[in-house]
């Protein structure tokens, strides 16, 4: 995946499709109404831009009145994943809030049983068949269990680390994909369930977020599927906290240099202690900046000016451009796929 501008693989791409094209929609034009030539979706090694991924999944999400697009035995009509969102985002603590989203989709009884069980220190999610229901591709399987652990992860600002993922699937033409998809954890196929696995404690985290936010969240999905939220150890987090402080007090994005001061030791420790967490500095500080602006980008009434200020730039004209290469828009493009 491009670090500069996000790209999803074409392959990928192309198997999201399968539940439209068993409805019977014209593909072609939905891939030209996303400005996508439809014969990219074909090329071996193609790549296609984020934006332009998230416009085809809402078009084709639209015309069917289908959050899933096909994928399962029924319909997930518009507006199920945002109630869920706002059902979450009250129950306190991430594991209220994952048996929440669990307990909601089981409601609908489409193609899988959703199950998040307790086994000593470890939690395991799985989905269970319902027998006689169909599943039209394997990317719907990934697309709940991949929103899941996203949407969870955003809830506690902190991403849940999954220790091992198994599918029941063989693996798909786009497998190289599948480092990106669920942040470099373990991919199992052709297991007996679909489920992955990770530490009791994450349950424990409270929510950080609150209503109106997660409305924003629920209203640009499937947008924040595809950026990456980093996984980090000790160190990376302590760092991250430094710069939260720090931008939360009004201060300048402070150097390595004063960061590496703040927690007691040399800046060439911090790196060294950085890199065998397979992060930087600069790769944390970036990944803040995009967040932080995201999260303002959601206030109509914070002016990019400002918003870039807030962001760590001293100037709007760099703030678009590192926004454009975060996420694909520009930051009022951004702002208007929110008003949709």
């Amino acid at each position: 995946m491009d670090n500069k501008k996000l790209t999803i693989c074409a392959k990928l791409v192309d198997h999201s499709l399968e539940g439209a094209r068993k409805a019977g929609l014209d593909i072609d034009r939905l891939l030209r109404k996303s400005n996508i030539r439809p014969n990219t979706i074909t090329k071996p090694t193609g790549r296609i831009p984020v934006e332009k991924v998230v416009l085809l999944q809402r078009y084709c999400n639209a015309v069917m009145n289908d959050e899933l697009s096909g994928m399962f035995e029924k319909p997930f009509r518009l507006g199920m994943f945002r109630q869920m969102a706002l059902s979450a985002v009250h129950a306190g603590t991430l594991g209220n809030a994952f048996q929440r989203c669990v307990d909601f989709i089981n409601l609908f009884e489409n193609s899988f049983r959703l199950h998040l069980e307790h086994e000593g220190a470890q939690i395991r999610f799985s989905m269970t068949p319902i027998p006689e229901q169909a599943t039209v591709a394997s990317y719907g399987v990934d697309f709940m269990m991949i929103v899941l652990h996203r949407f969870i992860s955003w809830l506690g600002n902190h991403r849940i680390v999954l220790n091992q993922v198994h599918l029941a699937f063989s693996p798909p033409n786009y497998r190289n994909e599948y480092q990106y998809t669920y942040y470099g954890a373990p991919v199992l196929f052709n297991q007996p369930e679909h489920s992955y696995s990770f530490s009791a404690s994450y349950l424990e985290y409270p929510i950080v977020r609150h209503e109106s936010v997660a409305e924003n969240y629920a209203r640009r999905a499937p947008l924040d599927m595809f950026f990456p939220l980093h996984a980090g150890g000790d160190m990376t987090n302590a760092v991250r906290n430094q710069l939260q402080d720090s931008f939360r007090e009004g201060y300048e994005c402070p150097s390595l240099e004063q960061i590496a001061e703040e927690l007691g030791t040399h800046q060439q420790t911090l790196r060294r202690n950085l890199k065998t967490e397979n992060s930087s500095y600069n790769t944390i500080k970036s990944e803040f900046r995009r967040d932080t602006a995201i999260h303002l980008l959601t206030n109509s009434q914070v002016k990019i000016e400002e918003i870039a200020s807030k962001s760590g730039y001293s100037e709007p004209s760099a703030f678009i451009r590192a926004f454009k290469n975060w996420t694909g828009f520009t930051p009022l493009q951004f702002r208007k796929e929110l008003e949709h």
